[in-house]
């Protein structure tokens, strides 16, 4: 066989490697949600203690990191799962490795030449099925970027459960009922319900949550508008907000939640809070309207 170098996948191929990743990826990959609970019964007594000193913000930095670095970990896990399994699963890879073997290894001389042949076809396979390996790249790209939004949004569901606070989530109970109530996609939350929410949307907390704001804050806006609602809640990790842009969202009614250390900078803001404003005043006075 002659070997060359592979310079892009066929369109079957790409079909039949793209539906290989993603069953991989389910079968060996936590899901957002399970990655979130597993990160919190692990460290569940860390976690009691934060909440009992009421400090939320660092608990919730620590929950998205440790998440990330549990889905780091089995990610790497899974790359080396799908590799390992390439040439038993598709054919330019097999020939190629075994044809690399068969004509370049050589397991005869010192160790120090044993090694330098494995090195060379490790090295040349490598490069030959480049288009491979880089599709799997891409692919964990496009994941990590969808996760990194619906880790932040389960870590303060987590915290809504611990601290048994009542909530509808369309994560949780489906977007088609909150298409019903006339939300868009932006609205994450609601607390303590939407049957709540039907009888005076102003003693309810909608709530949407984003990583990072740019310009994307102004789609909230959008949202307010079209839902008719009196204000919402936007929950960010973003510490990297002028406070040009915080004036602008107080024209509009958006209440932005943040870290503790950011809000620290913004203090004469009043429509920027901290998560523990967030979490043990602004829901708690919610909920006790309700309850009483």
């Amino acid at each position: 066989m002659e070997l060359s170098y592979l310079v892009k996948l066929s369109e079957e191929e790409d079909k039949q490697f793209t539906k290989y990743i993603r069953d991989m990826r389910k079968e060996h990959i936590k899901t957002v949600y399970d990655n979130t609970n597993f990160v919190f019964k692990k460290y569940k007594d860390k976690i009691a203690k934060s909440l009992q000193n009421k400090d939320i913000s660092n608990i919730l930095y620590f929950l998205r990191e440790t998440c990330y670095e549990e889905f780091l970990l089995e990610e790497s896990k899974f790359n080396t799962l799908v590799l390992k399994e390439l040439i038993n699963k598709f054919s330019t890879p097999k020939d190629t490795f075994k044809t690399l073997l068969d004509n370049n290894l050589n397991l005869l001389g010192t160790k120090e030449e044993i090694y330098k042949s494995i090195n060379d076809v490790y090295g040349e396979y490598s490069g030959m099925i480049y288009p491979y390996i880089y599709h799997l790249g891409l692919s964990n790209t496009q994941s990590r970027r969808s996760r990194a939004g619906k880790t932040f949004e389960y870590c303060i569901y987590a915290l809504y459960n611990a601290l048994d606070y009542k909530y509808a989530s369309q994560a949780l109970i489906g977007s088609s009922i909150f298409e019903e109530k006339g939300f868009g996609k932006l609205v994450d939350s609601l607390l303590p319900g939407l049957e709540e929410f039907e009888k005076r949307r102003d003693k309810v907390i909608v709530g949407t949550m984003k990583t990072t704001l740019r310009e994307r804050w102004q789609e909230v806006v959008e949202e307010l508008k079209r839902a008719n609602l009196s204000s919402i809640y936007l929950l960010t990790a973003d510490d990297n907000i002028s406070k040009s842009v915080v004036d602008k969202m107080a024209k509009h009614n958006l209440i932005l939640v943040v870290f503790q250390n950011f809000k620290e900078k913004l203090l004469d803001k009043r429509n920027v809070i901290s998560f523990e404003e967030y979490f043990f005043h602004e829901i708690p006075d919610i909920l006790n309207y309700w309850e009483n």
